[in-house]
C-alpha cells in the first residue's frame, strides 16, 4: 500500500509463524479466532494455531451442535494437513442430547489422533458424563484437566505414560478409579483434586517425578496417605472440620505445607514437622483444634498461623525463620533469637480493648521487635491503634527499635473521611491514628496506614538531631520516656495512594496517588489532620 510516496509494510504479519503463534497465545482464544478475518495470512496462521478451545455453556442443544460441527470441520481439515494440536479445550452443556455427546466424542477422538499435548474437558450441567474410556490411553499427553463428569474403572491399565499434569475438579468417581487412574501416569508432577465426590481414601505410593498436591474440599475424604520421598509441595484445603487423618512422616523432602480447616492436634503437628527436616514454608488456618504449637524446624522459613480459635500457646524453635504471620487472640509467644524479616501481627480483640489487654498486647509487640527489621500491625476496626494518655503515662512504648512500621485495617467500614471521622469524635482522624503509632514506635522513620482496599498513606519522617524539642520541655513530654513525636519532629513527606475504583459511571479508576510535605513545628499535628479533607 502506497500512502504519501511511502511503502507501508505490515511487519508483523511478516513475522515467522511460530513467533506469531507465540503472541497469539497471550490472547483470550475467541480473539485469537477472529484473527482469520484480518488476511490471507492471518487466515493461514489461525489454522495453524496449535490450541484449540470451544468454551462457554450453551443450554440451547442447537446451538451447541452448530458448535461442535463447526468444531468437527475443522479438525478434520488440520487432519488432512497433518497439524498436530498442543492444546484441546472443550467447555459444553451436554445435558439430555445423546446426539451433541456422540459429536463431542468425535471432536475429541480427532484431537486425540492430532496427538494432543494438553487436554481440558469441562461438562457443564451434564449430569457428569461418563468419560470416553480412550482418554486414559492417550500417550502424547502432558497434561489432564477434567471437570464436572464421572470417572469410572477403566477396563484395561491406564497407560497416561507422558502424563505431567492432572487435575480433576467436580469429578465423581471412587477410591479404585482414582487409584487406576494414578496408577498408570508414572511421571505425573502435579496433582490436583477439587470438590470431588466419591473419594474417601488417597494412597500415594512409589511416584517418584510427583512433586505438588493440591486437596480442596474433598468432604468425602477420610484418609490421606502419601508414601512419595520427593513431594516438596502439598496443600490440603477444607471448609469445615470434616475428620480425615493425614500421613506424610515419609515427605523426607517436603518443603511447603499448608493446611485449612484440617483437624489436625497438637502431637501430630510436634511429630509430624520434626520428620520434615527441610520444611521451609508451613501455614496452618482454621485449624480449631490447636492449643499448643510446638515447633522445631532448622530450615523453616516462612510461618503462618491464621484463626486457629483454641490455640493458647506457641512455642517456635526456628533459627531461620524469615517471616511470621499471625492472626488470632492474645497468646503466650516465646522462640529462639530470630532474625525475621518481616513480622505480621493481628490481634484479635473483640471490640473488648481494655487496659489489661492493651498491656498484654505491648509486650508481645516488645518481643517481637527484638527479632524483626519490619512489622505489619493489622486489626479488624483499628481499636488497637490509640494509645489512652493514662497509659502512657504508665507504660513504656514497646516498638523503641523499630524504624518502619506498616499498620492496616482489614475492613473497608473504618473511614478517614471528614463527615465519618467527625461521626466519631475524630477518634479516629489521621493525626490521631499516626499518634497512637508514633507512641508505640517513638521515632519510627517509615509508617504507612491502610485501611480495607481505599486509601493508604505512607509517611517518611526526618527528626531533629537531638531528638528534643527548641526550647522547654513541653508538659505533655515531661513525664515520658521519649520526647513525644509532635515535639521533635523536622520533616514530614506524604504519599496518598488512591486505590482501583469503580466511579458512578461504572468507568474504572485505576490508582491515584498524591504526595505532600509538612515542615516541623507546633501546627504539625492540624497538617496531618488535614489530610482528612483529600479522602
Amino acid at each position: 500500500m502506497m500512502r504519501s510516496g511511502v511503502l507501508e509494510v505490515d511487519g508483523i504479519s511478516a513475522l515467522p509463524e511460530p513467533i506469531l503463534h507465540h503472541i497469539l497465545s497471550f490472547l483470550p482464544f475467541k480473539e485469537v479466532a477472529q484473527t482469520c478475518l484480518l488476511s490471507k495470512r492471518w487466515k493461514q496462521v489461525w489454522q495453524t494455531f496449535p490450541d484449540v478451545e470451544v468454551g462457554g455453556v450453551f443450554t440451547n442443544p442447537r446451538k451447541s451442535k452448530e458448535i461442535l460441527t463447526s468444531l468437527e470441520r475443522a479438525l478434520l481439515n488440520r487432519q488432512d494437513k497433518m497439524i498436530s494440536i498442543k492444546k484441546f479445550s472443550l467447555e459444553l452443556d451436554l445435558i439430555n442430547s445423546p446426539e451433541n455427546a456422540s459429536l463431542a466424542g468425535q471432536c475429541l477422538g480427532l484431537a486425540i489422533e492430532s496427538e494432543v499435548k494438553e487436554l481440558v474437558l469441562v461438562h457443564w450441567r451434564s449430569e457428569r458424563r461418563n468419560l470416553p474410556e480412550i482418554i486414559f490411553y492417550v500417550e502424547s499427553l502432558h497434561v489432564l484437566e477434567l471437570s464436572y463428569c464421572k470417572l469410572q474403572q477403566p477396563s484395561k491399565n491406564v497407560k497416561l505414560f507422558s502424563l505431567r499434569k492432572l487435575a480433576l475438579r467436580e469429578v465423581c468417581a471412587d477410591d479404585q478409579a482414582i487409584a487406576s487412574l494414578i496408577s498408570g501416569c508414572p511421571l505425573i508432577e502435579y496433582l490436583e483434586i477439587r470438590s470431588c465426590e466419591g473419594l474417601e481414601s488417597l494412597d500415594l505410593v512409589n511416584l517418584s517425578n510427583l512433586k505438588e498436591i493440591i486437596l480442596v474440599n474433598t468432604s468425602d475424604i477420610k484418609r490421606v496417605e502419601i508414601k512419595t520421598s520427593n513431594i516438596n509441595a502439598l496443600a490440603i484445603h477444607q471448609t469445615y472440620l470434616f475428620p480425615i487423618e493425614v500421613n506424610v512422616s515419609s515427605c523426607g523432602n517436603l518443603k511447603c505445607l499448608k493446611f485449612d480447616f484440617l483437624p489436625i492436634e497438637d502431637e501430630w503437628l510436634c511429630n509430624g514437622i520434626s520428620k520434615l527436616p527441610l520444611l521451609e514454608y508451613l501455614s496452618m488456618t482454621k485449624c480449631h483444634k490447636l492449643t499448643s504449637v510446638r515447633i522445631s524446624s532448622p530450615c523453616l522459613k516462612t510461618l503462618i498461623l491464621e484463626c486457629c480459635d483454641k490455640l493458647i500457646q506457641v512455642e517456635i524453635e526456628t533459627p531461620n525463620l524469615s517471616i511470621f504471620k499471625y492472626h488470632g487472640d492474645l497468646v503466650s509467644f516465646s522462640s529462639n533469637a530470630l532474625s525475621l524479616s518481616e513480622t505480621s501481627l493481628c490481634f484479635s480483640s473483640h471490640l473488648m480493648v481494655n487496659i489489661e489487654w492493651v498491656v498484654e498486647y505491648f509486650e508481645i509487640l516488645a518481643m517481637f521487635q527484638k527479632f524483626s527489621k519490619v512489622l505489619n500491625l493489622q486489626c479488624r476496626e483499628g481499636e488497637n491503634v490509640i494509645v489512652p494518655q493514662e497509659l502512657r503515662q504508665i507504660q513504656s512504648p514497646p516498638l523503641t527499635s523499630v524504624k518502619k512500621l506498616n499498620y492496616s485495617v482489614r475492613t473497608d467500614s473504618w473511614d478517614f473521611s471528614v463527615a465519618n471521622v467527625r461521626a466519631r469524635s475524630s477518634r479516629f482522624s489521621i493525626a490521631n491514628v499516626l499518634d497512637g503509632l508514633l507512641w508505640t514506635s517513638p521515632h519510627a522513620e517509615m509508617v504507612s496506614i491502610e485501611h480495607g482496599h481505599l486509601h493508604k498513606f505512607s509517611f517518611q519522617i526526618s527528626y531533629k538531631k537531638q531528638l528534643i524539642y527548641d526550647g522547654e520541655i513541653p508538659r505533655c513530654c515531661q513525664s515520658l520516656p521519649v520526647s513525644c513525636w509532635q515535639h521533635c519532629i523536622n520533616e514530614v513527606k506524604v504519599e496518598h495512594t488512591k486505590s482501583l475504583s469503580i466511579t458512578e459511571d461504572g468507568e474504572l479508576q485505576h490508582d491515584v496517588r498524591s504526595f505532600y510535605c509538612f515542615e516541623g513545628g507546633e501546627d504539625i499535628f492540624e497538617k496531618i489532620d488535614d489530610l482528612s479533607e483529600v479522602v
